[in-house]
């Protein structure tokens, strides 16, 4: 286990190791992932080590194709599918679709509509 003084050095190097790769063009998504933390947290102590990083932000707003994506998962498409080609994340296409009161498909595709019948140990 550290003393106080060497978990405040491998802190501070640690810090310092994360500044490194922000100024060598690493992401805050991918320093973080490096170091085990969270993006908040990350972006904090980037911050307090001096990097000018862009100002907080709740997301960006951005105009989504609303008929085609609904089209798309009403003729098959899976949700992440869709985020994918459409650069968006899983939780931004499926509040979209909840939104425009499109039913959502289980989990598990095809297999999850497979039910069994009272009593019966086999699947149909």
């Amino acid at each position: 286990m550290d003393t106080p003084d060497e978990a405040r050095t491998n802190r501070t190097e640690r810090n310092r190791r994360m500044l490194e790769s922000w100024r060598a063009g690493a992401s805050i998504t991918e320093i973080a992932r490096e170091h085990g933390l969270s993006l908040s947290w990350t972006g904090r102590l980037l911050r307090q080590e001096g990097a000018v990083l862009p100002e907080i932000r709740q997301g960006v707003r951005r105009e989504l194709d609303v008929p085609r994506i609904v089209h798309e998962y009403q003729a098959g498409s899976t949700i992440q599918s869709i985020a994918d080609t459409h650069q968006a994340s899983y939780g931004t296409i499926r509040r979209l679709l909840l939104r425009e009161k499109v039913t959502i498909r289980p989990h598990g595709g095809q297999n999850a509509l497979v039910r069994r019948m009272p009593g019966d140990t086999q699947r149909h």
